[in-house]
């Protein structure tokens, strides 16, 4: 636990208040004790503001957490991130595992300094719970990451500010699931709403609710896998997402691209996502380099190091054309900024949710961009309280059928003449129309019992979600991480690029990550999860 002390002890020594410019027009003060800088009100929301910046973290919802292969995603065979492309990683993964350790662990503790110092604060108490809220709401995103990459992991509920009883065991994932509740219906009583709050990606009460209606589906599903039961959280769950979806505060945006473009940041079906700002000041984004558009970075493109599998572009009906190709795509940006349509079949597919092409932005850097990560949107509240009905009622109901049937009447929005050139040029303003041919609704005809509507929402979530670091998470929860990777070997043609060594490579034990081996050599309290 040596790399977990020394950066606990960061924060005791220094705290790092550099906010991010969307949230504060003044830059936070730094390099200041925590028994110095509490004092005041300002003080105190400076210090939540750059408890937010442990979320942009490569380990967080930086860079890393979209690199696990699935049956939609793959690393590219030049770069697997030490075996995280083709399941043969180690707990000695340096590219991707253990910056998930140590990135989250870093953050819980400054998000815990603030838990603890801001209570003490002379202010008003309204806006000091608040404030506590939001920093429990970043533990709880936090630790409901590490608990679902990791199982059993050490839980901190104050900040640590020495090397003492740090060598500590791992505690049960149940209890880590209880606090993270805890957490939570915290934040339900004392958040702002999203009306109310004035800067955006501030946690609100719908937040908070969505994180807890996806934390009892995660935890309902785990135990149905398990052979328990889990009717109790799907209820949970449904409550939380019925409760999102009656406030009125999000809707789905009329055109699927446009929840994803940059020009349209802040809109209301975000409920949370991870704000990043260009222009130099340390806080931009780095998705679209990973994730877009094959092509020069300096028009727009991307390396391309995360790849769509061949299977995920199949598995979209024939008139799906705006999700399908918005999503999944081998177009390539040309040398000369120009967009190519027709690549050859054998050219890999991409995630083309955070393309930055066309560049509309003169001051554009392609290390330094404007793309938000979506954490929660409305489209997700929709496809979980689909999810937790079923489950409840042992088969679809109408409403069910209601809320899936809100995300296929949004597919059908397409912009111009509808065609697939007219949606890659991304033609601004939009010129939206109706094509009521596409993704007629669907009805019990269709899906008349409780497998027929769990298999649909299984595919409906990747076609909905893909790209968004869901899947995984999915496929462990549900039991069928194995079964789904492998079968891409047994598709008509098969999946191509060396799919047969990933899918050979996964196993049972993959639905924990490994605790990084640097961490059991320093804490002899930590046990590692089988399989490693």
């Amino acid at each position: 636990m040596k790399n977990l002390k020394n950066y606990l002890l960061i924060f005791a020594s220094m705290v790092f208040f550099a906010g991010c410019e969307e949230f504060l027009e003044e830059e936070p003060k730094s390099q200041l004790s925590p028994e110095n800088y509490y004092r005041t009100a300002d003080q105190a929301e400076a210090a939540v503001v750059g408890a937010y910046n442990a979320l942009q973290r490569n380990g967080v919802y930086g860079n890393t957490q979209y690199f696990i292969t699935t049956d939609l995603v793959r690393t590219a065979n030049w770069n697997t991130q030490g075996g995280i492309g083709t399941y043969t990683f180690s707990a000695d993964n340096v590219q991707v595992i253990l910056g998930l350790w140590r990135d989250h662990f870093q953050g819980i503790n400054e998000v815990n300094a603030a838990i603890t110092h801001v209570p003490n604060v002379n202010m008003d108490e309204d806006r000091r719970n608040t404030l506590v809220a939001e920093s429990r709401f970043l533990r709880a995103m936090m630790y409901f990451n590490l608990v679902r990459y990791f199982g059993d992991v050490p839980y901190f509920d104050t900040e640590t500010n020495s090397l003492e009883n740090l060598e500590v065991p791992r505690d049960p994932a149940s209890m880590v699931y209880e606090r993270i509740i805890g957490d939570l219906e915290f934040g339900v009583e004392h958040l702002d709403t999203n009306s109310e709050i004035t800067q955006p990606g501030r946690a609100t009460v719908g937040a908070a609710k969505t994180a807890l209606a996806k934390v009892y589906l995660t935890r309902g599903s785990m135990a149905e896998r398990d052979g328990g039961d889990g009717s109790a959280d799907f209820q949970l769950a449904a409550k939380y997402a019925k409760e999102v979806i009656d406030s009125g505060e999000y809707q789905l945006e009329p055109y699927f691209p446009d929840v994803f473009i940059v020009e349209n940041k802040g809109h209301n079906e975000m409920i949370f996502d991870i704000q990043f700002k260009g222009g130099g000041i340390n806080e931009g984004s780095w998705i679209g380099a990973h994730m877009g558009l094959q092509g020069p970075p300096d028009k727009g493109g991307s390396w391309g190091n995360i790849h769509a599998t061949d299977y995920f572009n199949t598995i979209y009906e024939p008139t799906d054309l705006v999700r399908q190709e918005w999503t999944t795509n081998q177009t390539r940006v040309n040398g000369n900024g120009t967009l190519n349509l027709n690549r050859p079949w054998w050219e890999p597919w991409k995630i083309g949710k955070y393309r930055r092409w066309p560049v509309r932005n003169e001051n554009y850097q392609f290390r330094d961009a404007d793309h938000n990560w979506p954490v929660f949107r409305y489209a997700e509240v929709l496809l979980i309280y689909a999810e937790a009905l079923n489950e409840v009622n042992n088969g679809p109901t109408a409403e069910v059928f209601d809320v899936l049937n809100q995300l296929r009447a949004r597919a059908r929005n397409v912009n111009g003449d509808g065609t697939r050139e007219y949606l890659h040029n991304d033609v601004l303003p939009r010129n939206l129309t109706t094509d009521s041919s596409i993704l007629p609704d669907i009805s019990s005809v269709d899906y008349p019992d409780y497998t027929s509507m769990k298999n649909y929402i299984m595919y409906e979530r990747a076609r909905e979600l893909g790209g968004e670091a869901k899947r995984w998470f999915d496929l462990v929860r549900w039991g069928n991480l194995v079964e789904r990777i492998k079968y891409l070997t047994t598709t008509s043609p098969p999946e191509s690029r060396g799919w047969n060594i990933t899918a050979d490579n996964v196993a049972e034990h993959h639905k924990l990550l490994p605790i990084p081996n640097t961490e059991l050599q320093a804490n002899p309290n930590l046990t590692q999860n089988p399989g490693y």
